[in-house]
């Protein structure tokens, strides 16, 4: 069991959950990122066409999770 007091507890529950809202918003960038690569590079260029819609709809989604994972954060410095 890891060793420490209530704020070492915070300080890596608040870790976990920046890493967590890092990976989120980096699959945001990816999922952004195809929606508009994949259409230029087979010689579209509606992004909404075949589900390009779908992609900017998921990357939103991705985003906004990762931005609810910041609302987990804990204040390392109220447990004194």
């Amino acid at each position: 069991m890891p060793k420490g007091g209530p704020k070492d507890r915070a300080k890596r529950f608040s870790e976990g959950a920046k890493l967590l809202a890092s990976l989120f918003n980096s699959l945001a960038i990816a999922v952004f990122g195809a929606a508009f690569v994949i259409p230029i590079t087979q010689g579209r260029y509606d992004v909404f066409a075949q589900g390009g819609g779908l992609l900017l709809v998921a990357g939103v989604s991705f985003h906004l999770a990762g931005q609810a994972a910041l609302r987990f954060l804990r204040a390392e410095d109220r447990h004194r």
